[in-house]
């Protein structure tokens, strides 16, 4: 079957985290970009064509490009915003000061300002999760039920102090205290004094 789609596709990509469902970039004759989005669901006549089109391996591999394309504008834009924010000292008010702890002042205000409801704060908050998760302390560690119950915390974090309490477990020695019960819920978080 022809769509107005074929033959004039300029990128596609799965476009949500469920994987379920692909945007296709077409040009139209007037040379404008459209989208079309098509449902993944092999009983579909049109994913069929399109999957007989593009297939599923160069849709996983587009999409990877994508989303790496992605992060690295926002690492360059974050380097450049950090470059210009000027670095503040938590214990004085003199920038000029020696204090043994220099924070950058976006960060500061991440942590202590951050509101659930903000789109923008939430969206920092998975790529921070997704940080947590690409070091080597987190992606070598055994698989104890110690990690593994910081693992899931760490999805399940809902403020960027809790993802940095769950990190703790594996850098710091903290451990999780879990509460009795089929649900995975946790009651508190202890930190070893030193």
């Amino acid at each position: 079957m022809s769509y107005l789609w074929s033959d004039k596709i300029t990128d596609y990509y799965y476009s949500n985290p469920e994987l379920d469902t692909v945007a296709v970039l077409w040009t139209d004759e007037e040379g404008v970009v459209r989208e079309h989005y098509i449902r993944v669901d092999e009983t579909d006549e049109q994913w069929r064509d399109f999957v007989a089109e593009v297939p599923h391996e160069k849709i996983d591999g587009r999409t990877i490009i994508r989303h790496e394309d992605f992060r690295e504008e926002f690492r360059e834009a974050f380097k450049n915003y950090a470059r210009r924010s000027d670095v503040r000292n938590l214990f004085t008010d003199d920038p000029t000061a020696d204090a043994p702890v220099v924070v950058n002042e976006i960060v500061f205000d991440f942590m202590s300002d951050y509101d659930k409801t903000d789109a923008g704060h939430k969206e920092e908050l998975f790529r921070m999760k997704l940080k947590i998760f690409e070091q080597d302390v987190v992606k070598n560690s055994k698989s104890a039920d110690k990690f593994k119950n910081a693992k899931t915390f760490i999805r399940k974090a809902e403020t960027p102090m809790d993802v940095l309490l769950g990190y703790m477990v594996f850098t710091s020695g903290a451990e999780l205290r879990l509460s009795k019960g089929e649900k995975f819920e946790v009651k508190g978080v202890y930190l070893p004094t030193k």
